[in-house]
């Protein structure tokens, strides 16, 4: 009996010295936030090994069969740099979106095609006669008509060998001004006249190759433009920029431009659209002034429109 309990007594004061003996760690305290940190810190630092690889030896053959086999089965996918990478796979069914086409250097560096408007061949300034060509000419006075509100200028006229004229020896004039030949000009010849010729500035002076036209029969090519409101018409504009009448285009300058009275009336042209045509008649050189500013300077007379260019 005295063995039992001598037993007991030791094993209880065992017991106490496990209990009560310090920690060399300090006295231990329940700390959760310190827990939690650590178990975090253990599952961040713990590798994490593959399911499917079995709990051996690394250096064993079976972890090395089983390393062979994943990286067989799955292959390292590295991102592409080319647009192939933007494109959604084709075996997830999404649709598959090709790049945009890039334009070539050709196309790019190629320029839009560009709508050609009509240009008529007798409005282009012929070229100058040659000097030798001058010299072999004969030259000539016309008769140069009255120009109202105007002081004549003179101007040198010679006959060249094929029949033309040339004035100032810059310009030509072809035609003999009859209905069957008539003179035909350029608008930079029948602009030429507000070089000396700006009222509103004093100068009234105008050439002699310009007034030498009056009277004549004279052919010009240009842009019409008709009324906007009648049926019909008897008169209209011939002008040397496009001008639809209203707002479109460049109205036109006295300089630039011929009021035209038509032989006959004329319907069934195509309002605010543009039109081309030239123009045949009786050209007369009357300056229309009001207060000095000039309002018109040349007049067609008994003439017809020819569209067949």
């Amino acid at each position: 009996m005295k063995v039992v309990w001598t037993v007991v007594s030791l094993l209880l004061i065992a017991g106490l010295i496990v209990v009560f003996q310090p920690s060399p760690h300090g006295p231990m305290r329940f700390d959760a936030t310190a827990m939690e940190s650590d178990a975090e810190r253990i599952v961040e630092q713990a590798p994490i090994a593959p399911t499917t690889a079995p709990a051996t030896e690394p250096n064993s053959a079976s972890t090395k069969a089983t390393t062979t086999a994943i990286n067989t089965a799955a292959p390292v996918i590295e991102p592409k740099t080319t647009p192939e990478a933007t494109t959604p796979s084709a075996a997830v069914g999404a649709p598959s979106i090709a790049p945009a086409a890039t334009p070539s250097a050709e196309q790019v560096a190629a320029p839009a095609p560009v709508a050609k408007t009509p240009v008529a061949e007798t409005a282009e300034e012929p070229a100058p006669a040659t000097a030798q060509a001058i010299a072999a000419g004969a030259i000539f006075t016309p008769e140069i008509p009255t120009i109202a509100h105007a002081e004549i200028l003179p101007s040198t006229f010679v006959r060249l060998a094929d029949g033309a004229i040339s004035v100032d020896d810059v310009w030509t004039i072809h035609g003999d001004g009859s209905s069957e030949s008539p003179f035909e000009v350029s608008w930079e010849f029948l602009a030429s006249a507000q070089e000396t010729y700006t009222p509103r500035l004093g100068e009234k002076k105008l050439p002699a190759r310009i007034a030498f036209l009056s009277g004549k029969h004279v052919r010009i090519s240009g842009y019409l433009a008709f009324p906007l409101v009648a049926p019909t018409a008897s008169e209209c504009l011939v002008m040397l920029n496009q001008w639809d009448g209203c707002c479109i285009g460049i109205p036109p300058s006295p300089y630039d431009a011929i009021e035209v009275k038509l032989a006959t009336e004329r319907k069934g042209w195509r309002k605010h659209s543009i039109n081309f045509g030239a123009i045949d008649g009786v050209l007369k050189v009357e300056p229309y002034l009001i207060e000095n500013w000039l309002v018109g300077l040349y007049l067609f007379e008994g003439a017809k429109i020819d569209e067949g260019l």
